[in-house]
């Protein structure tokens, strides 16, 4: 009986580069905030630091305007310049919410820190010292662990075959002897590799009574059974439809009238391959809106690559002595331990890991101060902005604005203090940080519902029509980002966050993005605001990326398809790709496109984004086991890079 042969493959294919830059909800030079000790009041001072003279104390929960936040720094972290009751002073960032915020919303200390008295300030996650939080040795939460399945296909030789020692050709020599395999010799395929367009497989045999490896082109093998592994398409200019059966000619498959379109990277199930017209084609098993499908593409887009799978595994915090030597494996300098020391003290579940770039810390801070790549509010002070030549204008005194009407350069200083990690190793700026990998463990409807609080997507509900049935639904938009999540993999705390900074201007109003009322676009959906480059009217870009092409769900003509099809595009492009933290969104340190494909160009944006996503984790902080992923550059500085003055 024939058996029935399984491969896991994930397709991909090249897009249009398209920047999702413009039309971006900024933090404004004056914005609303909270104060949130946790319950005490915090102390509103004459300048940055604790020597200075107390003014007064602002109550926990009371609403103050932030005027610079970045008005200094010390050994508490970054300061800002506000103003509470006509009174302008400074104070702690740690303490302070950006946005309207419940009270609850704040830092969550635990232990509770001691009564606030005037000329103190509260104990925060900035100044606690190690050891003051319980540290158990076993808990009952959970993380999920990702491992890779390695690939392991059998196959069979078409033709008589030299075995090549690497891809560039030259043949594997045993005892000076090319090794020649037989046609029809069985073989397994454990990796893949193409070079100038060719496929190579390597693959794993027996000859002479040993396990060899060597290199074979794919065309000199023909697939048999196949057990579990992972791929990924490569090369394609188009989108990647699934055709009924194998063929050039056959028709795509279809659901409901649209024909079915693959997303970058996903993952399906290769059932069996069979050769038309000298080309090599494979059934596939794939999910698509929910529901198993099953059609035929070319085998030339199948890569073999690792499975990534994700398992839950039970957590055990480490002691202190176990987290100093986690962190000296990991690789963190010394001038990231305090701070990381003092966060593991606060919140013992959770995971730091070092992502080391590679990079040279002076070769980044050049490739992302390219003219453009990273932008400030005009309204900031001199210090944040270029002064270099094509960024100001000396006779007129006035800066060139690259976005909207208050977008301009920002200076190399300004630059080098939002790159650098260690200035927002805090218990807000870490969820920058954060992986953003959909962990359907902790990211729960609720959770999405605190984000989305405050806006008119709160607890509200939209109609669309289902693309397989063809059934009019309701869905809450909460409910449609954990939908999008579980269809691309992203995290729906970070798609709730990102909607929200690009479309929502208030309360109860939203861009003209949401509406479907666009007079040039009717009917069009952008949640995302993807591909809204910059120019005279982004969100009209964006919106004519939306209407227009076949894939990830496109056109956006419903809320639904914008939602669940838009995270889709983020996953394909930026966290499967590994640009998996809010960070690497901004700052491009990756192999992948470096200092390129970058979604905002807001300096600022990271940071300002990972509050939203800080407070949707309120009330469960010293529960959840959250891996963080911090870039570690060459070369660094000794000291953190100061904010400009």
């Amino acid at each position: 009986m024939k058996r029935n042969v399984l491969v896991w493959v994930m397709l991909g294919f090249v897009l249009c580069g398209v920047l999702c830059l413009a039309d971006m909800k900024y933090a404004s030079a004056s914005e609303t905030a909270t104060v949130v000790t946790g319950g005490n009041a915090l102390n509103l001072r004459s300048a940055v630091g604790t020597s200075s003279s107390v003014l007064q104390t602002i109550p926990n929960g009371a609403q103050i305007t932030v005027l610079d936040q970045a008005a200094g720094t010390d050994a508490n972290g970054t300061w800002y310049k506000v103003s509470y009751n006509g009174v302008e002073g400074y104070v702690v960032s740690s303490y302070v919410a950006l946005g309207s915020q419940p009270a609850t919303a704040g830092p969550s200390v635990s232990p509770a820190p001691p009564a606030v008295t005037a000329g103190a300030e509260p104990t925060t996650p900035a100044t606690a010292a190690p050891g003051t939080t319980p540290q158990p040795q076993k808990v009952t939460v959970y993380r999920t662990k990702t491992t890779y399945k390695k690939i392991k296909v059998a196959a069979k030789l078409k033709k008589q075959t030299t075995i090549r020692k690497n891809t560039s050709g030259k043949a594997l020599l045993v005892k000076k002897k090319k090794v020649v395999l037989k046609k029809g010799k069985s073989v397994t395929i454990i990796a893949e590799k193409t070079v100038s367009g060719k496929k190579w497989f390597k693959i794993q045999f027996k000859s002479g009574g040993k396990t060899r490896k060597g290199y074979i082109k794919s065309t000199n093998v023909k697939l048999t059974v196949k057990k579990a592994a992972g791929g990924t398409v490569t090369g394609v200019k188009t989108a990647l439809r699934v055709r009924k059966k194998p063929g050039n000619t056959a028709p795509y498959a279809e659901v409901n009238g649209r024909t079915m379109v693959l997303a970058k990277k996903q993952y399906v199930e290769i059932l069996k391959a069979r050769t038309v017209g000298k080309k090599v084609w494979y059934q596939i098993s794939f999910p698509y809106y929910g529901n198993t499908y099953k059609g035929y593409v070319q085998a030339k887009y199948v890569k073999l690559v690792k499975r990534r799978i994700q398992k839950k595994v039970a957590v055990t915090v480490l002691s202190e002595k176990e987290f100093e030597e986690e962190m000296t494996r990991q690789g963190f300098p010394d001038s990231y331990k305090t701070k990381l020391r003092v966060l593991h003290a606060t919140y013992p579940y959770w995971q730091f890991q070092a992502y080391k770039t590679g990079i040279n810390w002076d070769d980044a801070v050049k490739g992302e101060s390219k003219l453009g790549t990273n932008l400030i509010t005009n309204a900031k002070s001199a210090a944040w902005k270029s002064m270099e030549s094509g960024a100001y204008d000396a006779e007129t005194g006035k800066w060139k604005v690259f976005d909207g009407s208050t977008w301009v350069a920002a200076s190399k200083e300004a630059i080098m203090y939002y790159m650098d990690p260690r200035n927002f190793l805090t218990a807000q700026g870490i969820f920058q940080f954060e992986l953003l990998e959909y962990q359907s463990q902790y990211q729960t409807k609720d959770g999405v519902e605190q984000i989305l609080s405050n806006t008119p997507f709160s607890h509200a509900k939209f109609s669309y029509t289902d693309d397989v049935s063809g059934a009019e639904k309701e869905i809450t938009y909460a409910s449609a980002f954990c939908e999008a999540a579980k269809q691309s993999g992203v995290s729906p705390y970070h798609l709730a966050s990102r909607s929200k900074q690009e479309v929502v201007t208030g309360s109860t109003s939203v861009s003209s993005a949401v509406t479907g009322t666009a007079d040039s676009y009717p009917g069009i959906f952008n949640f995302y605001n993807i591909g809204a480059t910059s120019g005279a009217n982004p969100v009209m870009n964006g919106l004519k990326w939306a209407s227009s092409g076949d894939t990830f769900l496109r056109p956006w003509n419903s809320r639904y398809r914008s939602i669940v099809g838009g995270a889709m595009y983020i996953g394909s492009n930026y966290i499967n790709r590994g640009q998996n933290t809010g960070y690497l969104q901004k700052f491009n340190v990756t192999p992948d496109s470096t200092y390129n494909h970058q979604y905002m160009t807001n300096v600022e944006a990271a940071n300002s984004e990972a509050l939203k996503t800080r407070n949707a984790y309120s009330g469960m902080l010293d529960s959840v086991p959250l891996v963080f992923s911090i870039p570690v550059y060459e070369n660094m500085p000794e000291t953190n890079c100061a904010a400009p003055q």
